[in-house]
């Protein structure tokens, strides 16, 4: 008896001494996650109420930089412009879709071929900006190839006019990102059993049934989340209209418009601008959650 009390002492410690050890090695992370994230976000919430220039003191002004975001057409028009990243990524999604069904299963080169497609994903904004300044210039490659097809009529200064800028520059979201769509689509594909398709096709199921029916619905979670992923993209645009135009033209977003108040020494202002971009994307991620369960 005294053998099984002292075992079951010695187990109990080291369950404690086990439980010891692992909330050691949490709080580390968990005071750099408090110090590095949330500490900066109450912060900011805070500094969003006031005019402060990120020097001097701070002076309390209530909810006048919130009002401003709201009532000047110029700061709503840069949400208006996410619209067009938005609508960019319908034919992404869709193309990416599509290209992972038509090639969906094994076959020699797969890796290779997959490597081409995600490269753009790859490629630093810098480069992909330098890429895409020099293919819609007014002599760029765009243009050049509309004359090349002696449809001189379609020739524009795509970066000049306020009409056509912000879906240029959208556009070439398309080319950069269905790639990295393109493998998490392959990926999810890859894990339907293939003896649906061939009873499908046993049953006399064309191809556009066997998406219908079968691809989509073991994919959905996967589709829904690259919707989502565009959606909050949408809103946090910065890198690509910023190196190529940085806000001018009419191609300001909300993550641009961060950076140059920033800049003016306007932090306050700032800070209400990412509170508000924060709690747009809250909204998509919370959206997420509670649409995408898991089983």
């Amino acid at each position: 008896m005294l053998k099984i009390s002292e075992i079951g002492k010695e187990g109990r410690r080291s369950k404690r001494e086990r439980a010891l050890f692992i909330i050691l090695f949490l709080c580390l992370p968990l005071l750099h996650l408090l110090i590095f994230s949330y500490v900066p976000i109450i912060g900011n919430f805070i500094v969003s109420f006031t005019d402060w220039k990120g020097f001097g003191d701070m002076k309390f002004i209530g909810i006048r930089n919130y009002k401003k975001l709201f009532s000047n057409t110029e700061y709503i028009s840069m949400f208006k412009n996410c619209l067009w990243y938005l609508l960019a990524a319908i034919p992404q999604l869709v193309f990416a879709f599509f290209l992972a069904v038509i090639i969906n299963g094994k076959f020699r080169g797969l890796n290779v071929f997959k490597g081409i497609l995600i490269l753009p994903y790859l490629l630093n904004g810098v480069i992909v900006s330098t890429i895409f300044i020099i293919f819609f210039q007014n002599n760029g490659s765009l243009n050049a190839i509309l004359e090349g097809l002696h449809l001189n009529g379609l020739t524009h200064k795509w970066l000049q006019d306020l009409k056509l800028v912000n879906p240029a520059i959208a556009s070439i979201s398309i080319w950069r990102y269905y790639g990295m769509n393109f493998i998490m689509f392959f990926g999810a594909l890859q894990t339907i059993p293939t003896e649906l398709y061939e009873a499908a096709v046993i049953d006399g199921c064309t191809k556009m049934q066997e998406i219908r029916y079968i691809s989509i619905p073991y994919i959905r979670k996967v589709l829904f989340i690259n919707i989502i992923l565009s959606i909050s993209g949408s809103i946090q645009v910065f890198e690509i209209p910023y190196i190529m135009m940085n806000g001018s033209n009419g191609t300001l977003t909300p993550v641009i418009q961060i950076q140059q108040s920033m800049y003016d020494n306007r932090v306050g202002f700032a800070a209400a601008l990412s509170v508000l971009v924060f709690v747009i994307v809250l909204i998509v991620i919370t959206l997420q959650r509670l649409l995408v369960k898991d089983d």
